[in-house]
């Protein structure tokens, strides 16, 4: 029975009688064990870190009157309206007396009996039979309905309660509110997607954020000069709850400008880059730098190499690809673009290496030998129309786990993703951000499906990573591939300057238990910008 309660989810297995309700309070109560259960186009240097407006610097705004800023950011009624007996029902943990006499005492043993056993009974209304369900379980079912909904009563008085009532009563977690998610032309993928904590201890815009590649740690940068560290809980905490301790564990300093790029090593040495024209490397158990490798002009992009971290390449203002050796301190190669480099990265085996430019170019190079070797190159450009120049390439990104193919997807200064195959072909674009001067990247999810990004606005955008061709055109053109159905969600930022997805290691210790994670579900999205604050979702 245990086994079919995991995999119902209709709001009929939620429902319950008084007698059951009562009945999971008793079981309860006597239980002893739980169940198992930028660059601007007028004008020098980086358009986002240099010309960023002062006045759309902090985020969420004050609230005053009557209202209050909940625990994940939301706003809540100070209880000045609705009947008496409607707010004595929200508030957490107070269990008053409905038409029979019970002490506070005695619902807080109770409450703590109920805590000890983790389990609750579930009666199925339209059968009959009853579940045995442990509390986690339970809290996933209930998440997946709207606070409002009416599910159980009350044993003593047969008052009907709501989720967050039942949740409150039954020991299980707070749940944030829920996030409007808009979906564009698709169906609607982020069903329950939850702020469920806000990361605030950054002075200005945050430029760069980056996982480590199991998720244990969060690095994040940008205008204060200042790298943080943040470490997750990687054990003991239910989907919706916090992600992140509450201070970072790491606070590095150094840097005398913005920080424009961070990026881990698979071994989880971290290196930032800066204005201030230097590269640093950190070691997360480590307070000090550890090496400071100079440049000639703004490091805006940097890479380890995926297979070995003992080099990286970075790009520069100054128009070069210089590739590194860490133990060394020295460039063992380099190459003269005759552009602005804006952005870099490696393919996923190692061995080749992609360079973006101010005006719209990506170069190709193989690294075998860890010395670079000119391939070809490629115009990102729309092939007719009004924006037939290239723009910067703000993005560069090789799909996940993918050396047959070696798909390419670039973020560009024209609010397009487009993404090549490794013959250097289009094969289709992205479309419904905004992103003109800011140095916005996409990325994508840890198994490829998925594709997030920031915006000149305050929504974070998802699409699918499958792109299907249409048919070519009556009038000669070829076939083209454009995916412009995608879903979107509204933060408290005027612009996002950055989003990430969580790692699925991380997703996968936040699972229920024998729970099989497929699709948006448990599906983690960060999300940060000029206030400073870093925003933390979960499609619970």
């Amino acid at each position: 029975a245990r086994a079919r309660t995991r995999t119902r989810t209709e709001s009929r297995y939620l429902s319950a009688d008084a007698d059951a309700f009562a009945s999971a309070m008793d079981d309860a109560a006597r239980s002893e064990e739980p169940s198992p259960s930028g660059t601007s186009e007028t004008g020098g240097g980086f358009h986002s870190p240099m010309t960023s407006p002062r006045a759309l610097v902090g985020g969420d705004e004050q609230l005053g009157g009557s209202r209050r800023r909940t625990q994940w950011g939301g706003d809540v009624s100070d209880g000045s309206s609705g009947s008496v007996a409607d707010r004595n029902a929200m508030e957490p943990g107070d269990l008053r007396q409905r038409g029979v006499e019970e002490t506070r005492e005695g619902d807080v043993r109770s409450k703590k009996a109920l805590e000890k056993a983790g389990t609750l009974k579930i009666k199925d209304v339209d059968t009959g039979e009853e579940f045995i369900m442990h509390k986690s379980e339970a809290s996933a079912l209930l998440t997946a309905h709207h606070s409002s909904r009416k599910i159980v009563k009350d044993a003593a008085t047969g008052t009907s309660l709501t989720v967050n009532e039942f949740g409150s009563r039954a020991g299980l977690p707070d749940q944030a509110p829920p996030v409007t998610v808009h979906a564009r032309g698709t169906e609607k993928s982020l069903k329950n997607l939850r702020r469920i904590q806000t990361l605030g201890s950054q002075e200005g815009a945050v430029w760069a954020m980056q996982f480590n590649a199991n998720g244990s740690y969060l690095a994040t940068a940008g205008q204060d000069r200042v790298v943080r560290v943040w470490k997750t809980f990687r054990s003991g905490k239910l989907r919706g709850e916090a992600l992140f301790e509450d201070a970072p564990v790491r606070a590095y300093t150094g840097h005398r400008g913005d920080i424009l790029d961070l990026c881990w090593s698979h071994t989880d040495w971290l290196l930032s880059s800066s204005m201030d024209k230097t590269v640093r490397l950190w070691y997360t158990t480590m307070d000090e730098c550890l090496r400071i490798f100079t440049h000639q002009d703004f490091v805006t992009s940097i890479k380890f190499n995926p297979v070995n971290d003992k080099f990286f390449i970075s790009g520069s203002l100054d128009g070069k690809l210089r590739m590194w050796n860490i133990p060394d301190l020295k460039v063992v190669d380099w190459v003269d673009i005759g552009e602005m480099v804006t952005s870099c990265t490696f393919s996923s085996c190692g061995r080749r290496a992609v360079v973006g430019t101010h005006k719209g170019k990506c170069h190709f190079y193989g690294t075998d030998s860890f010395k670079f070797k000119y391939s070809h190159q490629i115009q990102v450009k729309n092939a007719r129309g009004s924006k037939l120049l290239g723009r910067k390439i703000t993005g560069l990104n090789f799909m996940p786990a993918d050396d047959e193919q070696d798909e390419l997807l670039v973020t560009a200064n024209d609010s397009r993703l487009r993404l090549y195959d490794g013959s250097a072909v289009l094969q289709c674009k992205y479309k419904g951000h905004s992103n003109q001067n800011a140095q916005i990247q996409a990325s994508y999810s840890t198994n490829g499906e998925y594709i997030v990004s920031g915006s000149e606005s305050p929504d974070v955008f998802i699409w699918r990573a499958h792109c299907t061709t249409l048919p070519a055109c009556a009038c000669g053109g070829g076939a083209t591939a454009k995916q412009s159905t995608y879903e979107k969600f509204t933060t408290s930022e005027q612009h996002v300057t950055v989003a990430r997805f969580g790692p699925d290691d991380l997703r996968t210790t936040r699972a229920f238990p024998l729970e099989e994670l497929s699709g948006t579900t448990g599906q983690i999205i960060l999300a940060a910008g000029y206030s400073g604050k870093v925003h933390v979702y979960e499609n619970v």
